[in-house]
């Protein structure tokens, strides 16, 4: 498996899909590319079916995906808010790949998993892993997620929602040498191929795991028989005030715990989603999911100690130095917004894999998996490490 990224900075160049693809040849020879997945900016939005046009002509990819981004990644780079395009192209000898792009429409008419298995071109058997690039306005990824898992089970899904447009139509999406500017396209891998998640949440946990004890859709009344503003009130009181300081600025989240039937809960164990707010009336907590009773939560904080030891932590959980490359996709909220240190994100995870080809985007959503259920999710850093599954096998 061989992987190497090409980068471009100048939107006005004619030249760009020249100088992409001969950097793409220089690095992977004249061999056939798997894969290709580019990321731009919306910098080059009057230049995109030139240079994509022209891309999918010289590489000639077997499967060509991507979309636009308010920021992208390259390597090591972050290059937040300037223009740039990376393509990040794969050679994957035994690696069955099934590209394919969705609309809103498809959602209503692929009702049961057999469509959702033709019309994405794999079998269950195959147990493929996904690569997903969403439009947040004409398509509900929270959807497509499930009917994935219903057809496919919990094969890895990694990816992210296009941030580079702010209304219906700006967002761009490179699907096979076209741009479109709908839907969802996205990559189904399968065959001799392992793709290791990282999904950072950036958070750690305050005070002790509660049990809901009533609840309804997204509302928390009782937390152990208690108000859930009670509950805070008194976790803070046993916090540092550095943690109640995050808690009352808007740095409060909620962990809900993934697998109950675990006898402790760890790091990575929880699915964080947002506080809403609570009523005062009547001590209740609104968050940004659904939730019941008996399910296990804890209250979490969010800073960039917290984010920067989280992420530190999840990629050394495992070495990967069989890694051909990697892809990325951070929230629009880190980066710079939150780091001190300038492309903190896509250094730890280029690091991680020592120094691989790395390709992704600033998102407004990220996709990963926790406890091998993949999810929507905000303000993380979701990573997907690429490796021969055989290699893998043998260490």
């Amino acid at each position: 498996m061989l992987i190497a990224t090409a980068t471009l900075h100048e939107a006005d160049n004619p030249d760009a899909a020249d100088v992409l693809a001969d950097q793409i040849v220089g690095r992977l020879g004249t061999l056939p590319v798997d894969l290709c997945v580019m990321f731009a900016t919306a910098h080059f939005d009057d230049a995109l079916e030139r240079i994509v046009a022209g891309l999918h002509e010289q590489l000639n990819p077997r499967n060509f995906i991507g979309c636009t981004g308010e920021s992208v990644i390259c390597d090591a780079y972050e290059y937040e808010r300037q223009p740039v395009i990376c393509v990040w192209a794969a050679r994957m000898p035994d690696v069955k790949i099934h590209s394919f792009h969705l609309s809103r429409e498809n959602l209503t008419q692929l009702k049961q998993p057999e469509d959702w298995r033709e019309q994405i071109g794999a079998t269950p058997e195959e147990r493929p892993s996904f690569i997903l690039l969403s439009d947040p306005f004409s398509f509900n990824l929270l959807e497509m997620l499930d009917k994935l898992s219903n057809a496919y089970g919990d094969g890895t899904a990694t990816g992210g929602v296009a941030s580079a447009g702010e209304a219906p139509g700006q967002n761009s999406f490179f699907f096979e040498g076209q741009v479109l500017h709908h839907g969802l396209c996205g990559a189904a891998l399968s065959g001799n191929i392992a793709i290791d998640a990282v999904v950072s949440q950036g958070c750690r946990p305050i005070g002790k795991h509660l049990i809901v004890t009533e609840a309804e859709r997204n509302i928390i009344r009782e937390l152990g028989g208690k108000p859930p503003l009670t509950m805070l009130l008194e976790t803070l009181q046993q916090c540092s005030p550095r943690d109640i300081e995050l808690a009352r600025s808007g740095g409060l989240l909620i962990g809900r715990v993934i697998n109950e039937y675990q006898n402790k809960f760890e790091r990575g164990d929880f699915l964080i989603r947002n506080a809403i707010g609570f009523e005062h009336s009547s001590g209740a907590m609104a968050i940004n999911d659904t939730i019941r009773a008996g399910q296990t939560i804890q209250f979490h904080v969010r800073d960039r100690e917290a984010a920067d030891d989280d992420l530190a932590s999840m990629l050394a959980a495992a070495p990967r130095e069989h890694a051909a490359g990697a892809l990325l996709f951070t929230c629009s909220g880190r980066g710079s917004r939150m780091f001190k240190r300038r492309h903190h994100d896509a250094r730890a995870v280029s690091e991680a894999g020592g120094a691989i080809p790395v390709a992704g985007m600033f998102c407004a959503g990220e996709v990963g998996p926790v406890r091998r259920h993949n999810f929507l999710h905000g303000f993380t850093a979701s990573a997907a490490f690429f490796s021969p599954a055989h290699v893998t096998a043998e260490k």
